[in-house]
């Protein structure tokens, strides 16, 4: 189903560079970021470490914001989807609160840069590990993920916090990020 493509390529985005114990951290000394192929660019939080498309302020187990830019879909289903629909923001609402464990606050359309989009806010259960019993309870995360689609291609922003002390604090600084998302022209290949 094209909205389960959406939602689960948000979703995969999300947490795939969190677990990734290779993973190399910088700080980030200039906030300004363009993507390698010069399709959009972002003003990222001084101060906090970068591994990739990842960011944290205290270690990807507190809070972890991820971002990204891919195709998503295929040329033909593109033009099948409108991304400002009402129609595609409670498929995508349907979706999310399917998942295991999930509970919305939250789903709503937003423009990002022009594009239309959507923004959901949610909490999620961890699984439980049934095999390996490490001793540590389940706990939870609550989640931001915005999303807009141009064509084939999804621009995806998430923001995973386990510690409700920060959200608020770090979920500022993640709306501010994603405030400042621009499209770009790509740059011309070749001399």
């Amino acid at each position: 189903m094209r909205i389960g493509a959406i939602l689960l390529a948000s979703l995969a985005w999300a947490g795939s560079l969190a677990c990734s114990a290779s993973a190399e951290w910088q700080r980030v000394e200039d906030p300004h970021f363009v993507a390698e192929d010069g399709s959009y660019s972002l003003e990222l939080p001084l101060g906090w470490m970068r591994a990739e498309h990842a960011l944290t302020r205290d270690g990807w187990e507190a809070q972890l914001i991820t971002f990204n830019a891919g195709a998503v879909l295929e040329a033909a289903s593109a033009l099948a989807i409108d991304p400002g629909s009402p129609e595609l923001l409670t498929a995508l609402e349907d979706e999310l609160a399917a998942q295991p464990g999930v509970e919305v606050i939250d789903c709503r359309s937003v423009t990002l840069d022009a594009l239309p989009g959507f923004r959901m806010h949610f909490t999620q259960e961890a699984p439980v590990d049934l095999e390996g019993d490490t001793g540590t309870p389940p706990g939870s995360a609550e989640m931001v993920l915005y999303g807009a689609v141009e064509g084939v291609t999804m621009y995806a922003f998430s923001f995973v916090n386990s510690r409700p002390e920060t959200f608020d604090r770090d979920l500022e600084v993640f709306e501010r990020m994603v405030a400042s998302f621009a499209r770009r022209e790509h740059a011309p290949s070749g001399p």
